[in-house]
């Protein structure tokens, strides 16, 4: 309702037109023309804890690379790497693709990955400015999720809450006991997640919304769990307190945010062609190594074109040029270029490796057997290995080329030695993969907010 509110009034030069997701197929069979906006509506499901609507929403954006797509402000959550690999892959180089979300956490997480424009925005809900009379208000409204996105299991931990509210949110959770709930606390009211019992239609759709907010405006207090009561009582003038949820972004609402200098500056962000920044203010690149170090990213995708040999031969000696504790010199390199070798070698690790093979591989291994006696020596396997992998990673970047570590876990170890007649002394402890790319990535920060500790005694992780 605020989105086509908002629309309507901004966009008055445009002809409006919106779609149901049940019509996104109708949608698909429309005479696009290629200066048409797109705009994705908001949701709560971009990633892979709701697999409904992401791959559609994907559809669309392949589906019109020439027309400026706008994904409206969106909570952001991935519990697969593999699936967060393979987003990373799709969304880079979409230049005419703008990715709008609703927390600065989930706009840094797809800025410093995803290789188009994404910006901070406040969920459109925030543009309705109702204007309710005064009312007396009463009692506590308690608005929690029942679901896989649910604050509490079953019970609230003795530590996390006081007594007397800790009490209160276990018997609403425990469906046995609501109406024990109801005899307990006179004025606690028990709702389902959902905003309305009826289908919520154009002809409906603003009663209903101003019926809820009508409601929340007669509490004195909302405790809840979900982004929608969080706005529902911003819009209201209700307290609310939040318990983090599964999605902690998804309840975090700044109730001090300037929500008007957004929505100003909406139109001027849609159409301009300048790229989106939250980082502006990156370190002054002092050297060729410190460029390389800043714009190295891992890239999973390659294209066809052959390496040169020169340039593995450089990247073979950054290696054998790493740092080798005791001067044992025990790492050794071996160079896969054979393509039946590089794709069982690809399906012998990690998933998304198996989607796009590079040009060359190298198995970076460590001789045990010149070792020390001593067992803490063993670290020596992977601090050497570490070295020379940080060596060919960075003169790769610099040749131009783009890499992955690949690491394996010990039964996939043993099947890659066993095919390449590897001996038994030898600890394969990564692997370089590298080939050319058309991969656009993005050069934003990769520190995701860690901070750097000095002349301190805490351990900081």
């Amino acid at each position: 309702m605020a989105v086509q509110k908002f629309l309507e009034r901004e966009f008055i030069d445009y002809e409006i037109r919106h779609f149901y997701r049940d019509e996104v197929d109708r949608f698909f069979r429309e005479d696009v023309k290629e200066d048409d906006l797109i705009f994705i509506h908001s949701s709560g499901d971009f990633g892979d804890l709701y697999t409904d609507w992401h791959p559609v929403r994907k559809r669309i954006i392949d589906a019109f690379p020439e027309n400026r797509v706008v994904q409206l402000p969106v909570s952001v959550y991935y519990q697969s790497p593999a699936t967060f690999e393979t987003d990373k892959i799709f969304f880079s180089g979409r230049r005419n693709l703008l990715i709008l979300c609703r927390t600065l956490k989930s706009a840094k997480l797809l800025s410093n990955n995803f290789g188009c424009r994404v910006e901070f925005f406040p969920d459109f809900a925030f543009y309705l400015k109702p204007d309710f009379p005064d009312v007396e208000r009463k009692g506590v409204l308690g608005v929690f999720r029942c679901d896989a996105e649910s604050s509490f299991r079953r019970r609230v931990p003795r530590k996390l809450l006081r007594r007397p509210i800790k009490r209160f949110v276990n018997f609403l959770l425990d469906i046995d006991h609501r109406k024990r709930v109801h005899r307990l606390f006179h004025d606690c009211f028990i709702r389902d997640v959902q905003v309305s019992d009826v289908d919520i239609t154009d002809e409906n759709r603003e009663r209903i919304v101003f019926d809820c907010l009508r409601f929340y405006r007669g509490f004195k207090k909302v405790l809840t769990d979900r982004f929608h009561a969080c706005v529902f009582s911003y819009l209201t003038d209700t307290p609310f307190s939040v318990f983090e949820g599964k999605i902690p972004q998804k309840t975090c609402v700044n109730p001090f945010l300037d929500y008007d200098s957004y929505f100003q500056r909406f139109r001027d962000l849609v159409l301009s062609d300048d790229s989106c920044s939250l980082n502006d203010n990156f370190r002054s690149k002092k050297n060729e190594v410190f460029d390389a170090i800043l714009s190295r990213r891992s890239v999973r995708k390659w294209n066809s074109e052959p390496v040169e040999l020169n340039k593995i031969n450089q990247i073979l000696e950054a290696g054998a040029y790493a740092p080798s504790a005791a001067n044992l010199q025990a790492t050794k390199f071996r160079v896969l270029s054979h393509a039946d070798y590089i794709k069982f070698v690809c399906n012998h690790t990690s998933p998304w490796f198996q989607r796009s093979f590079p040009n060359r591989v190298i198995l970076v291994l460590y001789d045990k057997s010149k070792l020390p006696c001593e067992t803490w020596t063993e670290r020596f396997v992977w601090q050497d290995t570490a070295c020379a992998m940080q060596n060919m990673m960075l003169v790769a970047e610099s040749l131009g080329l783009k890499t992955c570590w690949a690491s394996v876990n010990p039964k996939q170890e043993k099947n890659i030695k066993n095919f390449f007649g590897i001996p038994k002394r030898f600890v394969l402890a990564c692997m370089l993969f590298l080939g050319y790319s058309d991969i656009q990535v993005s050069l934003k920060s990769r520190h995701q907010g860690r901070q750097i500790a000095r002349n301190v005694g805490a351990v900081i992780t």
